[in-house]
This record gives structure tokens, sequence and C-alpha cells, in this order.
């Protein structure tokens, strides 16, 4: 998967064809007018497994923030999306080629004036949540790209084999969703029954806490990840058993976090698969303990949260 993003006029579209043209990869073009929808259901269906993509969800940050509009998703939307694209190991490109004010049409959304700053935006988002990116301006390459689009090409094949373990479990119904190399991974208990995607922490009460937390925080959700120990359907109610246990460990030996919290008393059975590992862990109370009682505020999670991933209050983002 290789997802362009960038100012107007930085040559994504020019890039985005090439590679499809020349490489074969399915092609999606993004604009400022997608919807959760419209990402949701090719991303979920791993359609962007084998594709580039002409924009991506990321870019409604900068464009927001320095177009000073409404932001088009929901926090919780906003999360599943980047969570969802992450553990897929995407290569992303920040176009960053400035054009000269009279190659930049009149028809473009960004005001020429506002080019710099939505650059900015978009490293300052990138590189606060920790999340890996290749900068490319085409004019450093002269005429002939074709060198470079192979070495691109062949780095996301790789990416994505690099992957493959968790395109098996998500086809399942039970993949993990965040950082390919996270921090911290959270380890909650079970699918909740009403995430149709199969996203951990997709919709309901437990998953706008969760997205409140992370949010409250300022944590890098490049540096994150999310799974259930219960590897089931949705609504299966039963206990924890050895092929979850497995499971987790394949998780734990691919995504290599540096801390584990098992949230919750079921999730907390898989501590012995850390522990095997050497792996820190620690524990934590579920959220759907006091979302059951009406209480959704997560401030009683906040210190200890902070601590485990090293988050200063003043984080910036």
């Amino acid at each position: 998967m290789i997802i362009l993003i960038g100012p107007d006029g930085a040559g994504k579209t020019t890039l985005a064809k090439r590679l499809s043209d020349e490489y074969g990869l399915k092609y999606f073009h993004y604009t400022k007018d997608s919807s959760y929808g419209d990402y949701l259901e090719s991303m979920c269906s791993l359609g962007w497994r084998n594709a580039v993509l002409d924009r991506h969800a990321i870019c409604e940050f900068p464009y927001s923030q320095v177009i000073g509009r409404k932001f088009r998703f929901g926090l919780k939307e906003w999360h599943n999306l980047i969570l969802t694209t992450l553990i897929q190991n995407p290569l992303i490109i920040l176009c960053t080629h400035k054009p000269m004010i009279g190659e930049y049409s009149k028809d473009q959304y960004l005001p020429y004036e506002k080019w710099d700053d939505c650059l900015r935006v978009y490293k300052e988002f990138l590189n606060t949540h920790r999340i890996p990116y290749l900068s490319y301006d085409y004019s450093s390459y002269g005429q002939s790209m074709a060198p470079n689009l192979k070495d691109t090409v062949n780095m996301s094949v790789t990416m994505c084999v690099d992957t493959l373990w968790w395109g098996t479990m998500w086809r399942k119904g039970w993949g993990c969703i965040g950082s390919v190399h996270p921090k911290v991974l959270l380890v909650a208990e079970r699918i909740g029954p009403n995430n149709s995607h199969n996203i951990p922490f997709e919709t309901g009460p437990t998953g706008h806490m969760l997205s409140n937390l992370l949010y409250e925080t300022r944590t890098p959700l490049g540096e994150f990840t999310v799974t259930n120990l219960v590897k089931s359907w949705r609504r299966d109610p039963r206990e924890p058993n050895d092929e979850d246990m497995r499971l987790l460990g394949i998780e734990l030996d691919e995504l290599s976090p540096k801390k584990v919290i098992f949230m919750g008393s079921t999730a907390k059975k898989g501590g012995k698969q850390a522990t095997d590992r050497g792996i820190p862990h620690s524990e934590m109370t579920h959220f759907g303990y006091y979302s059951h009682r009406g209480d959704h505020t997560i401030n009683r999670y906040i210190p200890f949260w902070r601590q485990e991933f090293g988050i200063t209050p003043l984080s910036p983002l």
C-alpha cells in the first residue's frame, strides 16, 4: 500500500497514476469531500493492500487547520481510519514540491499563500504522532523517475509482506489496529457487539472512551496498538482458550511492543504470554466497568496512561 499526501500541486496525482499504470497498482482517488464511509469499506476489505492512494483521510487534518473549516470526521471515526490504516504498514509519501505561483491553478482548493503552512502542518502531524513517512520532491529526480518508482514499489511490497500475519487474523475477524511496532499494546477482552467492521473499539460507549483517552492524553497514534484477547466473532461470550493465547503470542512476537496493558479481568489472563517474552505489562480496569453504570468519564485513567506512555501533560497536537 502506497499513500500519497501533500498540499495541492505537489505531484500526488501524477505520481499515483504512474505507479498505477506502470506497476499495475490499483488506484484510489480521494478528495476533500470523501466521507468516512468512502474510506471505510475499501480499507476494511483490504482493498488497499495492492494499491496506491491519491490522498488519504490524513489530509483532512492539515487542510481543515489551514483553511479554518470544520473537521470532517468525528473523533471515533478519525481514530478508526488512522489506526486501521497504520496496522497495514503503508508506505506514506509526503509530496513536498511547491509549484511556482504561475504554475499554480487558480482552481486549486488550497490558496497559494497557505501552501507552506499546509506542508508544515502535515509534517507536524506525522512527526508528533510518530508516523513514519518519506518526503518526495519530484524536481529532485530529473526526467527519469523509473528507478525511484521501482524502489518505491519494492519497498511497499516488502512492508506488505511483513504484515501478512495480520491479514490472516483480520480476515477471520479479530485483527488488531494501530502501529506495527507500538510502544504500548492495549489488550482488551473481546470485539464489541456492534463493531460491524470488526475494528477493536469501533463504536459504542467504550469505543468513545478509548478515543477520548487517546485525545486527552495526546497519545501518539503511531506508538499505540489495540487488540482483544478473545479471538472470536462478535457477541461470542466464551472465555479465553489456548488458541487465543497462541494468537496473542503471535501478535506479541510480530508487534514487539515495549509494554502491554491488559484491560479487564478477562484480558489479564493473557499476562503469561507477555511474561514469557520478557515484556513489561500492567493492568487497568475495563472501560465497561464504569460505562455499564452510566459513567463515561476517562479522567481517572489519564495519570496511569500518561505514565505508561511517558507522556507529559503539555504534549503538542
